[in-house]
């Protein structure tokens, strides 16, 4: 049973025979015939990558896969699907990049899941999609996030695969891209952590290429580097009125959700959404209620 939250919009339609359908995903043999969409229609055009990973990231993870996708986003409309984790720290990067965006569903429209990414969700429409194969009021269920995985992998140039234990969706992804004839890379993990244990795996058995940088993923598809300030590791990242405004009070001090609330005078949900997207850009630390500056 996956949790959903209701979403009304009107969504439009592109058929598999259509010119601008996705020509990558146009290609496999498994291709959907038609897809839905909210927010902006899938450039077909555009170079699409996708970024998957585990549900249950570690902080290594969290950050790598920030870092990893600020910077393709530079280059390419970063592909993953909603989900928590890896997923959802890709589309947030790349929308704090400046960049497109494409979350694939594994439900309908009007069922995004889960209901803690709706407000992602909404944030990628402006200038990204939202895309799903099934009718919009179409509930997921445990084969529908496997059948979404071949539309990932399918419309992708390659994929990178993050934090995945051995029984991940994110491997699912992977091997699909590997029988597409699509290149595949993968983050070397700890050895010790299950979340890593998949993708050690598919580096050991040579199933794809290990990425420790960027660089490595434009050097082997023969691509210009991205922007100096897009490299992983940058530490530039663009900061809304409300993330300058709690940043600034963490210089000064370490300070709990309670005291940010005083101080701001925002609400403490806004305080804990700002507080999720320091953390995520790798600007802060939390520990319990109390907030900290790491760089």
């Amino acid at each position: 049973m996956y949790c959903t939250t209701q979403n009304s919009q009107k969504s439009t339609k592109i058929w598999l025979t259509d010119s601008d359908f996705p020509p990558l995903l146009r290609q496999i043999n498994d291709a959907p015939k038609r897809l839905k969409y909210l927010g902006q229609k899938p450039d077909p055009k555009a170079d699409y990558f996708a970024i998957v990973g585990t549900r249950h990231m570690t902080p290594y993870g969290k950050k790598v896969a920030y870092e990893f996708s600020h910077a393709l986003a530079k280059k390419f409309v970063i592909v993953s699907g909603l989900a928590y984790g890896i997923d959802a720290v890709a589309h947030r990067a790349a929308l704090d990049a400046g960049g497109k965006t494409v979350a694939v569903l594994g439900s309908g429209l009007n069922n995004i899941t889960p209901p803690c990414n709706l407000g992602l969700a909404k944030e990628i429409q402006k200038n990204g999609s939202i895309i799903s194969e099934y009718e919009d009021d179409f509930g997921p269920f445990k084969g529908t996030f496997p059948q979404r995985n071949r539309i990932i992998a399918g419309m992708s140039v390659a994929t990178l695969v993050v934090e995945a234990p051995e029984r991940s969706g994110a491997l699912i992804t992977a091997r699909l891209a590997l029988e597409y004839n699509r290149d595949v890379f993968v983050i070397p993990g700890n050895i010790t952590q299950e979340t890593s244990k998949g993708t050690n795996k598919f580096i050991r058995d040579g199933k794809a290429f290990p990425t420790t940088c960027v660089q490595d993923i434009f050097d082997y598809l023969e691509l210009s580097s991205p922007p100096q300030n897009a490299a992983a590791g940058s530490q530039e990242h663009a900061l809304s009125t409300d993330e300058e405004a709690v940043y600034s009070l963490l210089k000064n001090s370490h300070m709990s959700i309670d005291d940010l609330v005083a101080e701001t005078g925002l609400q403490t949900s806004r305080i804990n959404t700002v507080l999720s997207l320091l953390e995520l850009k790798g600007l802060i630390e939390m520990s319990g209620s109390y907030a900290f500056i790491t760089r």
